[in-house]
């Protein structure tokens, strides 16, 4: 029987092929520095998990005759013995919003995917991230590391808006943010957070002038989004989310090649833009759905400039395409 997916299909396995060989040079540095016995079975597992990942999506792709992505190598992309250069808490900082990040992505995949041996694989991807996930959060609950949550009082009944005043945000009478609201600017704010956590440590170990200095305004630009949203969040009483600067080393000795960095950098801008736009989807108050919709545009701005870099570097994989056809 002939396996044919969709082009959109392709380009999913295709990423997820990428982004989890990226995945397994940065194991392959955490692996040998991890401390902690639940992180290193965490580490295992995720080893484990990202290696299925890449191995059947490899068959699924050249099954359906597209050629093995170039991607990336352990021996091409990871420098051996190089210092350590996060602490384990902050390894389990990254590793519970990526795999949170991966349980979003692969969810949203699957409901646009109809081919079975691709639905399959797609399913089997969700399923085990969402284990990972959840071995993760134990673990940074049992070491008492989570952040505060935000707690909300139940109201005495259940009723309709009666006011315009609701959507209102610059002047005049402003309510308190919804439960919803609430949700949308915490989970922004962790992406910004991981974002400025590994842009920090990737202008410090970058060797190339160009993408150090693309790190460095990466790690600006994420810096003022945290200081708003926490600001956001003392102004409507949410507590405020530990940060994790003083977890990074001094190390200046990169574990990894500048084309993984800079792949994972635009990877961290990629996750920021889509959970502003999921959170702007679900915001009423008009300053705050302003102030993400600034913040899309912004980041767009330095994807597209890290895409340039990429080029320019000769680093940017092509994506699968359509046929190129003349008229």
């Amino acid at each position: 029987m002939e396996f044919k997916p969709t082009a959109g299909e392709v380009s999913n396995i295709w990423r997820y092929i990428i982004g989890n060989q990226a995945h397994l040079c940065f194991l392959e540095h955490w692996i040998p520095h991890a401390e902690d016995e639940d992180l290193k079975m965490i580490l295992q597992r995720s080893k484990d998990l990202a290696h299925q990942i890449v191995n059947d999506g490899s068959e699924l792709y050249v099954r359906a005759g597209f050629p093995q992505p170039i991607g990336f190598t352990i021996k091409k992309d990871v420098i051996p013995d190089a210092p350590r250069l996060m602490s384990d808490k902050l390894v389990l900082f990254v590793l519970q919003t990526l795999s949170e990040y991966g349980v979003y992505g692969y969810g949203l995949t699957i409901g646009k995917t109809e081919t079975p041996e691709v639905l399959a694989y797609i399913k089997n991807c969700l399923f085990n991230s969402t284990e990972l996930y959840q071995t993760i959060t134990e673990a940074i609950h049992k070491k008492g590391y989570q952040h505060q949550p935000a707690f909300i009082a139940p109201p005495k009944q259940s009723e309709f808006v009666q006011k315009q005043s609701f959507l209102a945000g610059w002047w005049g009478e402003q309510r308190p943010v919804s439960a919803i609201e609430i949700d949308s600017l915490i989970y922004s704010l962790r992406g910004v957070m991981l974002a400025k956590i590994m842009l920090i440590a990737f202008s410090q170990i970058a060797k190339d002038p160009k993408v150090q200095k693309y790190c460095k305004r990466g790690k600006e630009l994420a810096a003022k989004r945290v200081e708003k949203l926490q600001s956001l969040n003392a102004t409507e009483n949410l507590p405020f989310l530990a940060t994790y600067e003083s977890e990074i080393t001094d190390s200046s000795t990169s574990p990894f090649s500048d084309q993984l960095i800079m792949f994972e950098a635009l990877s961290l801008v990629e996750i920021a833009i889509s959970r502003y736009g999921n959170a702007l989807s679900v915001v009423a108050r008009r300053d705050l759905s302003a102030m993400l919709a600034s913040y899309i545009v912004e980041t767009g701005t330095f994807l597209d400039d890290g895409l340039s870099l990429m080029i320019e570097k000769k680093w940017f994989e092509q994506p699968p395409m359509a046929t190129e056809r003349n008229s």
